[in-house]
């Protein structure tokens, strides 16, 4: 039975190659639309515009100085925004709401707190959504905190001296630790920047990888129109071989049309896509998806024009609702929830969630499994599809 197999996909292999299109859909014509999108809008400049909450509830002079630093800082300008909020509630309704991306939150009674030798803590509000803000927001959070902990040990030290209370402020400024200088020396969009040549490259991936395999799945129908598919059923093989065969020769393909151009782009553009495992996880987990819808349109159409037709009509929409031609953070908020219904959407978030933040494989566990899903679901109704149609 597995020589039977491998001699199928053999046999699918060599039709591709000798054809052409698995080199031309697979590999040069991805790669190409990738480059030429890269070096049209490609560039170093973050594509995503964060804008952060920020609410004080305390009033003193730490969260007014922390809020003129923010704004001075050379590394923000042009791509953060900050908008004053009146409350914590307020802050999560509009992070839920999209309009924001993330929010800092400075509690009553916290410059008092921080003065007195207590220390204080700033909290973060922040959305997978909008990884950009989350990592801005954490940023300055944690270099506050480092200037809390600096005025806190101060205050004790002094204190302890036996310094009059009345005194305490004065002498602990005079020493250097008044605060809060929270200088952003370093970029803290280094590791949130997501170059526009990665969104093409991992789109033109993602959208081509329906093609890959549809080309094989399609040559089922084209061979049950030839007779070619009887002969082989006639045959003692399994009837799901002819299936497998092709199905494993389009899955490889794809998968590494989706390298290639991985690959490509950091040769041609420079660009990071994140943790390696992660990103090749996220891609095969993609293909998988691919896969099995495109295998579920070709169970349930007559002929492979049906078929062609179908699968690009398939392929572009979940391209362009998913973010594979757009990017996602430029589409209306209803349809960035609609992004959410295709794999090339979940392909995204996870793609841009490993690119911009520089996580690890655990930060794209949803989307993988998610694509799973999906593989798992489109994939069940087709071998039913198989079963009642073009393998009896």
């Amino acid at each position: 039975m597995w020589r039977a197999l491998w001699t199928v996909s053999a046999l699918e292999l060599r039709a591709r190659l000798r054809d052409g299109t698995a080199i031309v859909i697979a590999l040069i014509v991805p790669v190409t639309l990738a480059t030429l999108f890269g070096l049209a809008l490609g560039g170093d400049d973050p594509p995503l515009k964060a804008t952060v909450g920020f609410v004080d509830l305390d009033g003193g002079e730490f969260p007014a100085s922390v809020r003129r630093e923010v704004m001075a800082a050379k590394e923000l300008k042009g791509s953060v925004t900050l908008r004053d909020l009146p409350s914590r509630e307020q802050a999560g309704r509009e992070l839920e709401s999209g309009a924001i991306g993330s929010a800092i939150v400075f509690p009553a009674g916290f410059s008092a707190s921080v003065g007195a030798g207590k220390g204080g803590d700033v909290a973060v509000l922040k959305t997978p959504e909008s990884p950009l803000a989350g990592v801005v927001a954490s940023a300055i959070v944690d270099r506050i905190s480092a200037v809390v902990d600096a005025r806190t040990l101060a205050v004790r030290a002094v204190l302890r001296a036996g310094v009059p209370g009345d005194q305490v402020k004065e002498l602990v400024e005079r020493n250097g630790a008044a605060g809060p200088a929270i200088g952003l020396a370093d970029d803290p969009l280094a590791g949130g920047k997501i170059d526009l040549s990665v969104y093409y490259g991992s789109g033109m991936a993602a959208l081509f990888a329906f093609f890959v395999v549809g080309a094989s799945f399609r040559g089922l129908l084209t061979e049950r129109k030839l007779g070619t598919l009887d002969r082989i059923r006639a045959a003692p093989v399994a009837a799901w071989v002819p299936v497998a065969g092709k199905a494993a020769v389009g899955f490889a393909l794809a998968v590494a049309g989706a390298l290639l151009n991985w690959g490509a782009s950091v040769l041609i553009f420079g660009s990071t896509w994140g943790d390696p495992a992660a990103v090749t996880v996220v891609l095969v987990a993609h293909v998988l998806a691919a896969a099995a819808i495109t295998m579920l349109v070709t169970s349930r159409v007559r002929t492979d024009a049906q078929a062609d037709g179908v699968i690009m009509v398939v392929s572009f929409v979940a391209a362009f609702f998913g973010g594979s031609l757009v990017p996602v953070y430029n589409l209306p908020g209803p349809l960035q929830t609609v992004a959410l219904l295709t794999p090339n959407g979940w392909t995204s978030k996870a793609l841009t969630e490993l690119a911009g933040s520089g996580a690890g494989l655990a930060a794209v566990a949803l989307p993988v499994g998610v694509l799973c899903a999906i593989a798992l679901t489109a994939g069940g109704l087709a071998v039913l599809g198989f079963r009642k149609g073009l393998l009896l």
